[in-house]
């Protein structure tokens, strides 16, 4: 899978890339990543931003540079535009996005890009309800992902089929050593050496945490007959405590 990025901070990725599940895939052949700067294809450094028509503030990126390394590309795959009015990004369009040959990522920065890159975007995406300095933090999202979706990119493949996006229960808490910190000690049931037990006060407080911090959630789960049944005391004991 080749993923092409254009941004004027390619500096922001080169750490990342050699880093978790991304240093991973690249490694394995099973994800390439081209960095592309504007700077490189505009006429100057300095001319790949300009003010917007109309007396409006701010910059916007002009198209031409853009343009120039689209046309470049052999193979561009679904060209991705990071933008506040995008689809929001989810575990399900990354599951599909995986299945790409090919992604262009286009970072935009200030006010955005010329309006006219639209006719080369296949797909606007936001990862939330918030303003950020450019588009090179979700293109980084994205990377990392589907990055984690790759074979053999994660030490466990059972830790990110028990993501809690992908279950749509929440994780359940985990603890290390030392056994006791600050007075506060570590669960006796994952110290006895149940596994059973183990397994099923790990549900049960997964699911506390769903009801408690992301209820919507419940709706999308698969959930067992002991889960209901578990999700039941679980109410009871909140009604105790309120």
């Amino acid at each position: 899978m080749k993923i092409h990025i254009i941004t004027l901070f390619p500096e922001i990725f080169t750490p990342y890339l050699k880093v978790g599940p991304v240093r991973k895939a690249i490694e394995t052949n099973q994800i390439e990543v081209n960095l592309y700067n504007p700077r490189d294809y505009a006429p100057s450094p300095k001319e790949v931003d300009d003010y917007p028509f109309g007396g409006f503030s701010g910059m916007v990126l002009k198209i031409e540079p853009i343009y120039s390394i689209l046309m470049r590309i052999e193979y561009r795959g679904k060209v991705i535009l990071p933008t506040p009015q995008g689809k929001l990004l989810n575990q399900k369009m990354v599951e599909e996005l995986e299945k790409e040959d090919a992604l262009t990522i286009i970072c935009g920065r200030y006010k955005g890009v010329d309006e006219r890159i639209s006719k080369f975007v296949d797909l606007e995406i936001s990862i939330g309800d918030y303003v950020l300095s450019g588009g090179e933090i979700p293109a980084l999202i994205l990377l990392d992902a589907i990055s984690r979706l790759k074979e053999g990119t994660l030490g466990n493949k059972d830790s990110c089929l028990t993501d809690s996006i992908i279950s749509s229960i929440l994780d359940s808490p985990y603890y290390t050593r030392p056994q006791e910190f600050e007075g506060e000690k570590v669960p006796d049931v994952l110290t006895s050496g149940d596994h059973e037990k183990v397994l099923s006060w790990a549900r049960k407080e997964a699911l506390k945490r769903t009801i408690l911090r992301r209820p919507e959630l419940l709706y999308k789960a698969k959930l067992t007959k002991e889960d209901v049944n578990l999700i039941k005391e679980i109410e009871e004991e909140l009604k105790w405590m309120t």
